[in-house]
């Protein structure tokens, strides 16, 4: 059949996408219209489709473009009202004759592929970038992992749990590295296929992976060209030629990253998890077992969380300002505000380790050292700082993250100012309730079954007696003597405040509170 493509009968040119946006090739766009059976001849092998037009039997075809028609639009013979798509050489005949279905379908391809790569370019702004590349590709790609030229895994698909995938997967989670078992077994393996520079990835078959046995590997480069990390794309199929052109996207995103000072080097798993749990997710024990491990904290060692901020601050100051904390305080993790919801991004989060008090006597109400050079450091800089309760471990982080932003927005530095509020207001849920108990009663409740002492019983009646020490002595059945040595001894031990009224009505609603749940038990211990 002769082609009618050089005739000309109109001018008419639906232009849909601006040249300079993301190209795509014939491949993605097959994948992306599976649902209309295709039938394709394809030898382009690489993205070249910048935009869509409806044919319009010009000329001279624009060879940037992909001209969608009817089977007898483009030839003369032909009376088929089939839906043809052309690009150059490449034709897909499609099983359908709805030619505007078509034409919008690919139009939502061209959308969704061009949000796609925004994403994926914008994560240049996050603390863990190559965290937020493999986050964009969550609908597009399977399981994936990002590691650094010292093997160690620093960003991976968080939705996979352990156990789900093969046994490299399992041994990232448990030690956030790829352990030597797993690269032997990796080179037992079979390369497929090596790609082209412009692709810069290998595709990779590994015999004994029980599932997903495929794997295709993308190179991260700076702009010195030295190789910085490696992205691995996890399979249970063999992969299709879009995933090959998609590649393209990965590469130049993790490349813009790469040219990232503080980029990899600076992430980590347990980063991307901190994240994670500040917002409530993946709080299992697995998860949490990884972040010990990865970090090199303790469940039974203190931490809070802090905001710190201050208004009108641009962006380049506070990423310095995350970086002299960084060096200041190594074993602290920060992320600023982006991503976060409720949080701006020219905020920072802090996650600070505490060192435990070594003797009963305290000085302060919390069971841990606050690092007093923390907030002369803040100070110093101008940053106002807003301060959660410390509890053990990371369990509590979402909590105390909602904490701490309760501080900012009431302009409290102390969540201590605020817990009353929480306390008692009706709105409050009982996991706020429940973190906003006084840190002194779970303290005194463990000294009492340690010691075999009465303290926390000698408290609920003494406030509840409006601080009558006959009447208290009475209901308790002690001399008066003996109650005030142990009240003074209770004061000292728990750095109570018992004259000032907030003191007072805070513990004695704390008290209400954990007399109706009979089941709760230490908080902070």
């Amino acid at each position: 059949m002769k082609s009618k493509a050089g005739v000309c009968r109109g001018t008419f040119v639906f232009h849909i996408w601006e040249e300079g946006k993301m190209l795509l090739s014939m491949a993605i766009l097959e994948h992306w219209i599976s649902q209309y059976h295709p039938v394709s001849i394809i030898h382009s092998t690489e993205p070249t489709i910048s935009g869509i037009r409806l044919f319009s039997y010009e000329k001279v075809p624009n060879a940037d473009y992909l001209y969608v028609g009817r089977n007898r639009d483009f030839f003369e013979n032909s009376q088929s009202e089939e839906v043809l798509l052309v690009h150059r050489k490449d034709v897909i005949s499609l099983n359908t004759q709805e030619l505007e279905d078509v034409f919008d379908n690919l139009m939502d391809a061209f959308v969704f592929y061009q949000n796609w790569e925004q994403k994926m370019l914008s994560a240049y702004l996050n603390e863990n970038p190559e965290q937020g590349i493999i986050d964009a590709c969550k609908d597009i790609f399977g399981p994936m992992f990002f590691a650094t030229m010292s093997l160690q895994v620093t960003a991976f698909s968080r939705q996979y749990p352990r156990g789900s995938i093969n046994r490299n997967w399992d041994d990232f989670w448990e030690i956030g590295t790829l352990s030597i078992n797993s690269l032997n077994r990796m080179q037992k393996g079979q390369y497929l296929e090596k790609m082209s520079h412009a692709w810069d990835c290998e595709v990779f078959c590994e015999r004994y992976a029980e599932n997903y046995p495929y794997s295709m590997m993308i190179s991260q480069e700076n702009a010195a060209h030295k190789l910085t990390g490696q992205l691995t794309v996890i399979s249970r199929t063999p992969f299709e030629e879009y995933h090959r052109h998609l590649a393209i996207f990965l590469k130049r995103a993790l490349c813009l990253v790469a040219g990232r000072e503080g980029g990899a080097e600076q992430s980590s798993v347990a980063q991307s998890l901190f994240e994670d749990f500040l917002l409530g997710k993946h709080t299992d024990a697995a998860s949490f077992h990884t972040f010990y491990q990865m970090q090199g904290w303790k469940p039974e060692n203190y931490c809070m969380i802090v905001l710190l901020g201050k208004e009108n601050m641009a962006i380049a100051a506070c990423t310095y300002h995350v970086k002299a904390l960084r060096k200041a305080f190594p074993n602290a993790l920060f992320c600023t505000g982006y991503g976060l919801p409720g949080q701006s991004d020219r905020e920072i989060v802090c996650c600070l380790p505490l060192e435990n008090r070594k003797k009963q006597t305290m000085d302060n109400p919390f069971p841990a050292e606050i690092p007093e050079g923390f907030f002369k450091l803040a100070e110093r800089t101008g940053l106002d700082y807003f301060c959660s309760y410390p509890f053990t471990g990371v369990e509590h982080l979402a909590g105390q993250y909602v904490q701490a932003k309760t501080c900012r927005d009431r302009g409290e530095k102390f969540y201590y100012a605020c817990a009353l509020r929480d306390l008692a207001g009706l709105e409050s849920s009982e996991e706020v309730r429940r973190l906003a108990l006084h840190p002194a009663l779970d303290r005194i409740l463990l000294y009492d079954r340690e010691k075999g002492t009465s303290f926390y019983e000698i408290l609920k009646v003494y406030l509840r007696c409006e601080r009558n020490r006959v009447l208290t002595a009475r209901q308790l059945f002690v001399h008066k003597n003996t109650l005030v040595y142990r009240l003074e001894k209770m004061v000292r031990l728990f750095s109570l405040d018992l004259d000032d009224s907030y003191e007072r009505e805070y513990l004695l609603f704390s008290i209400r509170c954990l007399d109706e749940d009979k089941t709760a038990g230490p908080r902070r211990q």
